[in-house]
């Protein structure tokens, strides 16, 4: 019998795979070789255990289309907070799940400028790459949820922090629960050194 809150297992050989670190390009491809790896060793079922601030958004995207390419399911569970890039993530699972006390978070693209001289090309281009980007990133959400394009933008030019429920109410979770794994899940955390 499954104990309240236990991870529900589908696959005869599944993997846990903790995340809980910025998308950047020193963590994304790590996370992509864990994924890649656990199928290759056999594992036919991934659980992903996300928790981010975000990060840059080419990484992200390709960390979401990258896990909805894989043959087995992956089912994502926000163990704490999906911020920004981290909800493209999450919304690659098959199944996604939340904790009772995690959070969502969401806002527009931009870019750091650090003592940088533009002129109206580079301007341009600019404002070009942030509008695609934040395209894909409303795209994918109005495919995953109950969220329009309307809603998407909104979130973004609020800075908006949605809680389990509110998510739960807009489906942007499949469901809200206290997460526990079972007893004999192979776990594989992703450990970054600063």
């Amino acid at each position: 019998m499954q104990e309240a809150g236990t991870i529900e297992i589908q696959g005869s050989n599944p993997i846990c795979i903790s995340f809980a670190s910025q998308v950047d390009p020193k963590t994304a491809p790590a996370l992509l070789a864990v994924a890649g790896n656990a199928v290759n060793a056999g594992h036919d079922e991934i659980h992903l255990l996300l928790s981010t601030p975000g990060g840059n958004v080419g990484e992200g995207i390709a960390v979401y289309n990258f896990l909805k390419a894989l043959p087995v399911p992956v089912v994502t569970y926000n163990t704490g907070k999906v911020d920004s890039i981290g909800n493209v993530i999450y919304q690659a699972g098959t199944r996604r799940l939340c904790a009772t006390t995690s959070s969502f978070m969401f806002h527009g693209v931009g870019f750091a400028v650090e003592k940088a001289h533009f002129e109206m090309k580079q301007v341009r281009e600019r404002l070009e790459m942030i509008k695609n980007d934040q395209a894909m990133i409303s795209d994918i959400m109005v495919r995953h949820t109950d969220l329009s394009a309307d809603d998407v933008e909104n979130l973004f030019l609020e800075m908006a922090f949605l809680s389990a429920q509110e998510a739960l109410n807009r489906r942007i979770t499949d469901e809200i629960r206290d997460i526990r794994l079972p007893n004999g899940l192979p776990v594989q955390q992703l450990v970054f050194q600063g």
